[in-house]
């Protein structure tokens, strides 16, 4: 159906977000079935639904570029690229460069009309870099798969699980072309074809996520039950666990849903020994070389990135499903959205002291990234040291952040009002990332309450770790609160004076916070992200509950970050112009 002539719209719109919301919840079903103790086998249906997802990603951006292609080529279709609907379907500036339809390639710009999605440069930048840590993680399981022993791989894996990283890899490098290419697109062909297509495309990457959360978090809760039950035994494997390779802290015990008397953790078993052992053998099977020992290190320091990539990808995807059909906006003046962003000069005037005294938090805070590797895990520092550092350093910088956004918001309001909104990616990310940094600080200050108030009960004496945890956490919800409303401020207002461009108020706050954000996206992503950060939380909640929880709110807090540092950046040069 074409997008004019298309009857029943609203219908495929309701069946096709139906068809994506399915496909998530088919994927959360089958993970909680596999990783839950019953008769089903490990990886007996989650392989068939990872394959009809990827084939069917790839197919439906393969599907676009040979459309494309066909469309674009006089010697392949009958009508003429140069075919316009109407007197305002005129040629693009693209168009007018590039007289040649198959050096553009992969652009459905020449298929469908200028693009008004507003996706910012910098967030199609930010999903090549996560893309590309994806395709490493990718990469890694390809070679860890490709040196198994025969024998051990048939003993514990199909033969369709060998294709899952290959054909995942692929999604993803497509997926990565196509958002580059493609993101600011508003598709006006193929109604009801693009409909199902964006939305499965979208339902691929949460549906990837969600199976992150459950199949990780369930199989770490098994294998700490494993653990727990073996406590005191004789060792039956020489092989490192899976919860050593990816730096678990050496708690005196990590409760996983069971009193704390180790007398009764044989005694009491919540899962059954051969779900265990398919659990066990199936670690033991990943982990029987190098290269699958490397490939779980890698996962916790990974992961962020391969997060942050499917909710970008999924917004993306998302808003271009949702307006698919709907005619362009004419921007006048020879506006071309935010790809402008990446030439013409920049005025660095009004940012210098901004500048350097983010440098100064910057180097800090890569000095202390430095040290927490270094002492983490060194018997000869203090065991909690690594914990001071993360802590002490976050919540620092948040403080500052944080007085910068108080004084920004009085800076801000001195701009003149503008009648632009921020794009409807902005506002998808902005509030889903924001939601991420809140669900952590309140849960991350739980688990501060309930250990000051159990050491209360116990009187064992406080070593101040609880009450540091609860003011980092207070001093991020004042902080996410501030940013965010001076970034929404400053996004709807802009110089119009010439005394507002001399003086360009908030310009100095804006481009520290800039370089803050900077280095909170790194130290989260690589400090926060790290189990012995979490030392607190995982002995509170247990390895289950906390790894669902952190799974879900830890990688939305790190986009936060990155999406803020976009944001900011976006403002840096077009509120002051």
């Amino acid at each position: 159906m074409v997008d004019r002539g298309e009857p029943f719209r609203q219908l495929w719109v309701a069946l096709s977000s139906l068809y994506g919301q399915a496909l998530v919840l088919v994927m959360l079903t089958v993970c909680l079935i596999e990783v839950m103790d019953n008769s089903v086998r490990i990886f007996s249906m989650q392989g068939f639904l990872l394959l009809y997802l990827y084939v069917g990603g790839i197919a439906v951006i393969l599907c676009i570029y040979v459309w494309v292609l066909i469309d674009s080529c006089g010697s392949l279709s009958s009508s003429s690229s140069r075919d316009y609907d109407s007197e305002e379907d005129s040629p693009t500036t693209d168009d007018a460069e590039n007289p040649h339809p198959l050096t553009r390639f992969g652009s459905l710009k020449r298929a469908h009309r200028a693009g008004t999605t507003g996706t910012s440069f910098y967030i199609r930048v930010g999903a090549i870099l996560f893309g590309l840590a994806t395709l490493v993680f990718s990469g890694l399981e390809v070679a860890m798969h490709s040196t198994m022993d025969a024998t051990g791989t048939s003993a514990c894996l199909s033969d369709i699980i060998f294709v899952h990283p290959v054909l995942h890899g692929l999604f993803t490098f497509l997926q990565m072309h196509f958002l580059f290419v493609n993101s600011q697109v508003v598709v006006e062909r193929f109604g009801l074809a693009a409909r199902f297509g964006f939305m499965h495309l979208a339902a691929t990457n949460v549906a990837l996520w969600v199976r992150l959360i459950v199949w990780e978090s369930g199989t770490e809760w098994v294998y700490s039950i494993h653990q727990a039950q073996q406590r005191g035994r004789s060792a039956t494997s020489f092989l490192p666990s899976p919860l050593e390779l990816k730096g678990f802290p050496r708690a005196e015990a990590l409760r996983a849903g069971w009193t704390k008397n180790a007398t009764h953790l044989t005694a009491f078993a919540p899962v059954s020994a051969d779900h265990i052992s398919q659990v066990i053998s199936l670690h033991e099977c990943l982990n029987a070389n190098s290269l699958g020992q490397l490939w779980t290190s890698a996962t916790p320091f990974l992961t962020p990135f391969i997060v942050q990539f499917s909710v970008i990808s999924a917004a993306v995807t998302f808003v271009m499903g949702l307006k698919v059909g709907q005619r362009r906006h004419i921007f006048k003046g020879g506006s071309k959205g935010s790809s402008s962003s990446c030439s013409g000069s920049v005025d660095c005037n009004s940012s210098s002291r901004g500048l350097f005294l983010g440098l100064l938090c910057v180097v800090a805070g890569v000095v202390v990234i430095i040290v927490f590797f270094v002492v983490r895990g060194d018997p000869n520092f203090p065991p909690h040291l690594p914990f001071w550092l993360s802590v002490g350093t976050q919540g620092s910088l948040l403080a500052l952040a944080a007085a910068l956004s108080l004084v920004g918001i009085a800076q801000v309001r001195r701009l003149s009002a503008s009648s632009s909104e921020p794009p409807r990616i902005d506002r998808l990310l902005s509030k889903a990332s924001s939601f991420g940094v809140v669900a952590y600080s309140i849960f991350t200050m739980a688990a501060g309450v309930g250990r000051v108030l159990e050491m209360q009960r116990t009187d064992d004496p406080e070593d101040g770790r609880a009450a540091a945890l609860i003011a980092y956490c207070a001093v991020q919800l004042l902080h996410v609160a501030l940013q965010t409303g001076m970034m929404d401020e400053l996004s709807r207002r802009q110089c119009s004076s010439r005394g507002q461009i001399i003086s360009r108020p908030g310009r100095q706050i804006v481009t520290c916070l800039l370089c803050l954000n900077g280095i909170m996206w790194v130290f989260d992503s690589l400090v926060t992200f790290s189990w012995v950060s979490q030392e607190l939380q995982l002995n509170f909640y247990g390895v289950l509950t906390w790894g669902v929880i952190s799974r879900v709110s830890l990688p939305l807090l790190v986009l936060h970050r990155f999406h803020s540092c976009v944001r900011l950046l976006n403002a840096w040069q077009k509120a002051y112009n």
